[in-house]
């Protein structure tokens, strides 16, 4: 199979973590259970709009899916994968300026838990900045890279996973790249 999906695909992204709990609850430092589970709801009812859309969608719905974190996403991740959306989950670090690895080492078994569709990472990449920190991202995405095929390599479906360079070459901008985890055939 291809490196890489070429489907159409309309997410809608509520994977903010940090931001969201600053700016929306105000929550400094890390949450406690209850705080934790106000945010949780509160991504359930967006979830839950989206839900509602799909309903009265004009767009086919195997375009459709939602990008949640792990954190805040409780049972969001196993329902869209029940309601028949595709699901796409964030690999990194919330809030960070350099791109790393949300669980460390562990971020393929974080993937492999939820087996997501697609894998994000957002990742501020500037040319004209910090060589070493865009090399170290750039190491990282392709550890990504890497750790995505392998896993999935050895799995029932067929897999495949963009190399990084396509969706966050060079630029001075900001880019998310979304790699896809499994483009299942």
């Amino acid at each position: 199979m291809p490196i890489g999906y070429d489907g159409k695909l309309y997410i809608l992204a509520f994977d903010h973590r940090g931001s969201f709990q600053k700016k929306m609850f105000g929550i400094e430092g890390d949450p406690d259970d209850e705080q934790t589970q106000r945010i949780a709801d509160s991504k359930h009812l967006i979830y839950e709009g989206m839900l509602k859309a799909t309903e009265t969608s004009s767009v086919a719905a195997e375009t459709l899916g939602v990008l949640v974190d792990e954190q805040f996403g409780g049972s969001i991740p196993g329902q869209a994968r029940e309601s028949g959306l595709k699901l796409a989950m964030p690999v990194e670090k919330s809030g960070q300026d350099e791109f790393d690895f949300e669980y460390g080492e562990e971020f393929g078994a974080h993937i492999e838990r939820f087996d997501p569709e697609f894998s994000k990472v957002l990742v501020r990449f500037n040319p004209d900045g910090d060589a070493e920190m865009n090399r170290r991202q750039l190491e990282r995405l392709q550890r990504l890279r890497t750790g995505c095929t392998s896993t999935t390599a050895s799995s029932s479906s067929s897999c495949s996973c963009r190399p990084p360079t396509s969706s966050c070459g060079p630029s001075a901008a900001t880019r998310t790249a979304t790699t896809p985890s499994c483009a299942r055939s």
